[in-house]
């Protein structure tokens, strides 16, 4: 079986690729095929896997694209935060992703990276790529799996800094304090596209599965995770609803510091996106994931070092 990973570069495709190239799901033989833009990227790990193939290949031109021969691809929407119009990137990426598809004759099952909220068709900011994707690749495939992933628990990486500093403080935009966000690790995520990708089926097309954490957390469980993973009390500092904008273009371009106000008002309290966090447990279309926000802020601040 081979599956394609599109692209490969993102730490998502990292982590697909990974969970891919260890998995005992199935006693079928597996080549991973990571499709990048700069081969130079590609770890070294899995270089020396005679089960992975490395091809040079890019999103934004449909010509560099060949998935001849593939049986699955994950499909992966690059984050763009250079102040390019990443909702025209979003398209041209997907609409290249399902041309490679159809052309290839082979492809039969495609999952998507996509996220919470990707259901509503404005109103969410950046999350607006993904329904941009969500809608070119819903039936590009035979059999179509749109993951829609959780808050990334490694979104919190930023913070590393800022609570290793002489005055140990981390910046929330998650506010109140106590509201509860489900939160997955992108290593999980891997997890979970390596199980849609060789499941023997799936029970419908397009198939929508939300991918979480072990359960939702809030501000303050973040605070408690870096003050145990650096040993020290963290100043809580909030930024306010009414203060995103300026937070955000402190350090974003101008179109990607408004797209993620409208993203973080959304599934704020009172936002479009707000009941999307209302888990329902006993719902199958939830894949859960088992890395605690502990670990992975750990993890984080191990790597930082």
């Amino acid at each position: 079986m081979l599956i394609a990973i599109v692209p490969a570069s993102p730490k998502t495709g990292r982590a697909a690729i990974h969970a891919l190239l260890n998995s005992t799901a199935t006693t079928a033989p597996i080549t991973v095929k990571g499709v990048y833009r700069d081969l130079s990227r590609v770890p070294e790990e899995f270089l020396s896997n005679p089960h992975f193939q490395a091809v040079k290949g890019d999103v934004s031109d449909a010509t560099s694209l060949d998935l001849t021969g593939v049986d699955a691809v994950l499909a992966i929407t690059p984050p763009i935060y250079d102040g390019t119009d990443f909702l025209a990137c979003a398209r041209t990426a997907s609409e290249n992703t399902r041309l490679a598809i159809q052309k290839s004759g082979s492809v039969q099952r495609l999952v998507l990276l996509s996220s919470f909220g990707a259901e509503h068709e404005s109103g969410t900011g950046e999350i607006m790529s993904n329904h941009i994707a969500e809608t070119v690749l819903k039936d590009a495939a035979k059999e179509v799996v749109l993951a829609r992933c959780t808050y990334f628990m490694e979104n919190w990486a930023p913070g590393v800094e800022t609570v290793k500093s002489e005055h140990p403080h981390l910046y929330t935009y998650i506010t109140p304090v106590d509201f509860e966000v489900p939160m997955v690790a992108v290593k999980d995520m891997g997890q979970a596209f390596a199980h849609y990708l060789l499941a023997p089926s799936i029970p419908e097309s397009p198939y929508i599965v939300e991918v979480h954490g072990p359960r939702p957390y809030t501000s303050k469980d973040v605070q408690r995770a870096f003050e145990e993973a650096v040993g020290k009390d963290v100043e809580l500092r909030l930024v306010e609803k009414k203060d995103l904008s300026q937070f955000f273009a402190a350090f974003l371009p101008k179109n990607t510091a408004e797209a993620f106000t409208e993203m973080t008002t959304a599934f704020l309290p009172g936002g479009v996106m707000a009941n999307a966090y209302v888990e329902n447990s006993s719902s199958a279309r939830i894949w859960r994931g088992k890395t605690e926000l502990n670990d992975a802020i750990r993890e984080l601040c191990e790597g930082s070092r």
